[in-house]
């Protein structure tokens, strides 16, 4: 694990230590500006100066109407004085009555301040100035500072959240795949140590379940092969020795042998997937009529629609197994008459095998194309391991496409080979 590596849960905790303290330093910060010396020594100083040209208009005998223009009032007797309740209003009223130490400095009103002097002589009566042209600034000042300092903490805290769950997200969307042999992806630098760890766990999984696999095809291909050999033998052994056996056991053998050697070359051919087959242009449209006119054992019984060429980059022999694995399933499993049809919907081109059978049970529906999962389970006359469509959707995802199996609304089943077009494969015609 790398030191940048560090865990989920220290990241987490350092998130909100950080969180505190910076919350910590916007309160000291929002009350070092309503109530600092600086911001009172400054008002104080503002409220001297009116209050001294108020001094000097009621001594030049201009009255009220000058006053009025300035914003201050004049009254022979203040209101009722109260003791304020923003620390500023209090500092400032003591710094005024330390300035002004004979005249009496009181502070009135609630929602509207108003600082109230007695006036110098030889002025008479009191005179009111107010608070409100330096408190609102300040009350905007300070909640603008608090809703900046929120944003930015909401901006770090998600910018610092995305960095935990990235990766997480990434590991999510990998799952599936990762699930069937796929390495996982890499994740970005400095990401969790706990991720780390899991994706390595991850990557050894996915490598354990490749091997297994591996094995098991192995395996399977072995034992296929070995048992054709013997098989052709007694196939052999029943034509020289045919005259001494009856009939109707001969055949019965002999199919059997059949079977076997059938059961042999679908274990065979689930194995070759077409992974090590290299890539060429494939006709779609050509190949399905190829094989539409060799599986047409009794005139009529297919039905094909496809345009003159689709072409991809695929597989070809792989291709034409998987193509001609849902042909035969139909042909087996269902009735006639039989469709293939071929069309281009966006980047893809979907091959459509449908029959007029029973279709299946909607409880298996789901299942179908799992290896080994019995043709007889979903309908009543198939025979088989179940390795068809298990090999045809191995062959598609080989070529980053899906097989999609349903019944249809009408009667009969239906099977969809989907399978990536280029934007320049669409309808080009053959080189």
């Amino acid at each position: 694990m790398s030191a940048a590596s560090t865990g989920l849960f220290t990241r987490l905790v350092w998130l909100l230590i950080g969180t505190a303290c910076l919350v910590l330093l916007i309160a000291m910060f929002a009350l070092r500006v309503t109530g600092s010396g600086v911001a009172s020594d400054y008002t104080a100083r503002v409220l001297t100066m009116q209050v001294t040209a108020a001094d000097t208009l009621l001594e030049e005998g201009r009255g009220d109407a000058a006053l009025t223009a300035l914003g201050i009032e004049h009254r022979a007797a203040p209101p009722a004085s109260r003791e304020p309740s923003m620390p500023l209003l209090r500092h400032v009223r003591d710094q005024l009555r330390t300035r002004l130490p004979d005249r009496n400095v009181q502070i009135s009103g609630w929602r509207q301040p108003m600082l109230w002097l007695i006036a110098r002589e030889p002025g008479q009566g009191w005179i009111g100035i107010p608070f409100e042209e330096w408190r609102a600034p300040l009350v905007r000042s300070t909640l603008l500072t608090v809703l900046l300092s929120t944003l930015v903490v909401l901006l770090l805290a998600a910018s610092y959240a995305r960095s935990l769950t990235q990766p997480l997200k990434r590991l999510a969307d990998a799952a599936p795949s990762v699930v069937g042999g796929t390495p996982p992806p890499d994740l970005p630098h400095g990401a969790a140590g706990e991720l780390v760890e899991l994706n390595a766990a991850l990557g050894m999984a996915a490598a354990d379940v490749r091997r297994n696999a591996r094995e098991r095809d192995v395996m399977l291909a072995a034992i296929s092969h070995d048992l054709r050999t013997p098989l052709a033998r007694l196939r052999l052994g029943l034509e020289l020795s045919s005259a001494s056996i009856e009939p109707s056991l001969r055949e019965g053998l002999v199919s059997d042998i059949e079977a076997i050697d059938a059961l042999s070359a679908q274990f065979i051919a689930y194995v070759r997937d077409g992974s090590e087959e290299s890539t060429s242009p494939v006709d779609l449209a050509a190949l399905l009529r190829e094989l539409a006119t060799l599986n047409d054992v009794d005139a009529n019984t297919w039905q094909v629609d496809v345009p003159e060429h689709v072409r991809i980059l695929g597989k070809p022999m792989a291709l034409r197994r998987a193509i001609d694995n849902l042909m035969r399933n139909a042909m087996r499993h269902g009735a006639a008459p039989y469709g293939a049809s071929l069309v281009v919907a966006g980047n893809e081109a979907r091959c459509v095998i449908t029959d007029h059978g029973t279709g299946v049970p909607e409880h298996l529906l789901n299942r179908l194309g799992e290896p080994f999962l019995r043709g007889n389970e979903a309908r009543s006359d198939a025979v088989g391991n179940g390795l068809g469509l298990a090999s045809t959707r191995r062959i598609a995802a080989q070529h980053g496409g899906r097989l999609l199996l349903r019944n249809l609304p009408a009667g009969g089943f239906e099977a969809m080979l989907v399978l990536p077009l280029r934007s320049d494969d669409a309808r080009s015609p053959p080189r």
